[in-house]
């Protein structure tokens, strides 16, 4: 007997629906702020600056990964005189100067005080430095939302591997299948769907179906679709 693609469906929107959420994990960039482009922006600038042309598609295959990896993929690749450390430098100043224009993702803010105000455990694990995240937290005040930090240099393997959500279950001593991850890329899903979470996919960086055929169980334009769905 064959099941129907309709009836599949509704048994997962009502598995998710009745799943007890005790543990949030925010990828940081296009989840929390709303910052992507500008880190693909500063990657972008770096190179030009220092006379190094890329191909345009290049930029959009690392987002969700760290900064180092863009340029050590851009030495290895592109042009053996990249200096990553100094090009990591100047990325850095770059971002800094695009700072004011920063801002949390819409409906962000809401959502963390519900959470929050529930009790449930929340940890950013982003492939960003400690260094980023300091910086804006100093601009819009995003570590008192967080239980735990999990940044580039806490873990040898970065996303799309599971090591950084790895590391913030074992953190938070939080069980797999009570654990919410939400994230915006697609390194970000499948580094979560590896550490064996639940993973939403938020569309901020791409598309529904996107996020979905990376591996997301489920994907939001909204965080009120996204409460409206879990709690």
């Amino acid at each position: 007997m064959s099941v129907s693609p309709q009836l599949i469906g509704q048994i997962i929107e009502y598995t998710l629906k009745i799943m007890t959420i005790k543990t949030v994990l925010f990828d940081m960039d296009g989840v929390v702020i709303d910052s992507e482009k500008l880190h693909l922006k500063a990657m972008g600038l770096t190179l030009e600056q220092n006379g190094i042309v890329y191909p345009e598609t290049m930029l959009a295959g690392f987002v969700g990964k760290s900064d180092r990896s863009f340029f050590e993929h851009a030495r290895d690749h592109l042009d053996d005189r990249v200096d990553v450390d100094k090009f990591l430098e100047g990325k850095d100043a770059l971002f800094n100067s695009f700072l004011p224009d920063m801002q949390f993702v819409d409906g962000f803010l809401p959502f963390a005080q519900f959470i929050q105000s529930k009790g449930i455990a929340t940890a950013l694990v982003t492939s960003s430095s400690h260094w980023t995240v300091n910086q804006v937290d100093e601009l819009l005040g995003t570590k008192k939302w967080f239980n735990l930090i999990v940044a580039e240099e806490d873990t040898v393997k970065h996303k799309p591997d599971p090591a950084p959500y790895l590391l913030a279950l074992e953190k938070l001593k939080a069980a797999t299948d009570t654990t919410l991850i939400i994230e915006d890329s697609i390194n970000g899903i499948i580094s979560g769907k590896a550490a064996g979470c639940l993973v939403c996919g938020m569309t901020t960086s791409f598309d529904k179906q996107t996020l979905l055929d990376a591996g997301a169980d489920k994907a939001f334009d909204t965080y009120e679709e996204l409460k409206s769905t879990f709690f």
